[in-house]
């Protein structure tokens, strides 16, 4: 797979997400427009990796896993929501236009991330009747998001001590990126009906897919003294070194499989990405 087959494959999975959620929320109801402009943006990669984790393993993709890739990218999508409050990040911008709480307000921005979650899980819990296998990939989900993953990500990043080491940040790391992706990704095999040694080995491949993530965003900050950031405990020069290695160790776990070429040309797409 060359690169403009990639990026071709990139934003067909996009548009397969997208075209799910644009008619999605009852327009009715007061949060409508919020919600969908909670989702109105991004990548999808979570979605990319479950989807491109399906094609790889030899699973079609059909009706429920668009389902599932949706309930994934309203996870994330909360989870930005949420991040952006004064009480947390307090970012007034995100993706290039306002924070949701600045256009709508605090009080939807907290009413939309709560939204944005019970809809997620309402989407696993119908596909969770249709086959046994996707209420699997569902717990595996939820528990890799809640408060002993994701969350306590978040919940390490706004407590962190004044002084913080390498294993302090990788472990927030882990918890605020790395296991969202292993969410999608093992999601992905677990409906696929994957071996627990192949399983084993893509929790890897997304533990480093996630730490490299994050540390090019921190490598990408102009500002970030007062943040969790790679370049406050180590110098510029030994964090690319850092990220390299943590590259490689990924690509090493995706080497494999079969029918890799997406999930390892990933690797570099994200760590040359730009703001």
């Amino acid at each position: 797979m060359n690169k403009e087959f990639f990026l071709k494959n990139l934003e067909e999975n996009k548009y397969l997400v997208e075209t799910r959620f644009k008619d999605y929320f009852d327009k009715n109801y007061s949060l409508a427009e919020p919600l969908f402009y909670a989702l109105d943006a991004g990548k999808r990669i979570r979605a990319n990796l479950y989807f491109e984790t399906l094609k790889m393993l030899g699973k079609e993709i059909t009706s429920l896993d668009i389902d599932y890739a949706l309930a994934l990218e309203m996870i994330h999508a909360y989870s930005l929501v949420h991040d952006d409050l004064p009480a947390m990040d307090d970012d007034d911008m995100r993706r290039g236009k306002p924070s949701l709480h600045i256009k709508f307000g605090e009080d939807k921005a907290i009413l939309v991330g709560d939204a944005l979650l019970n809809e997620a899980a309402s989407i696993i819990l119908s596909l969770a009747t249709s086959n046994s296998l996707y209420a699997k990939a569902g717990k595996y989900l939820f528990d890799h998001t809640g408060y002993k993953g994701m969350i306590e990500g978040q919940v390490l990043d706004l407590r962190r001590p004044k002084t913080y080491d390498k294993d302090y940040l990788l472990n927030v790391y882990d918890k605020k990126t790395s296991d969202l992706f292993k969410a999608a990704i093992i999601s992905g095999a677990i409906v696929s009906e994957a071996s627990n040694e192949e399983i084993k080995i893509l929790e890897n491949y997304a533990y480093k897919l996630g730490l490299a993530y994050q540390i090019q965003d921190d490598l990408l900050e102009d500002t970030y003294k007062d943040e969790l950031n790679i370049l406050n405990i180590m110098q510029k020069t030994d964090a690319i070194d850092l990220l390299d290695a943590i590259n490689k160790d990924a690509k090493v776990n995706i080497l494999k499989f079969s029918n890799n070429d997406f999930l390892l040309l990933l690797v570099d797409y994200l760590s040359v990405r730009k703001k």
